[in-house]
């Protein structure tokens, strides 16, 4: 089957990908860098981290 919006983020990630250079660390760098100037998390885990519980 066939996803057109997976194939369309796939496409994106690549492209992005190949911006830094197959490079995680200048990725991560230019990430944090648009979070600095955007003053805003790009990606905010708090929440998400605070309604995890643990099942004993």
């Amino acid at each position: 089957m066939k996803n057109e919006i997976m194939e369309e983020l796939w496409k994106i990630k690549d492209q992005i990908a190949h911006e830094c250079g197959y490079d995680i660390d200048k990725l991560a760098k230019e990430l944090r860098a648009k979070e600095n100037k955007e003053k805003a998390p790009v990606v905010d885990l708090t929440a998400e981290a605070k309604s995890v519980t643990v099942k004993s």
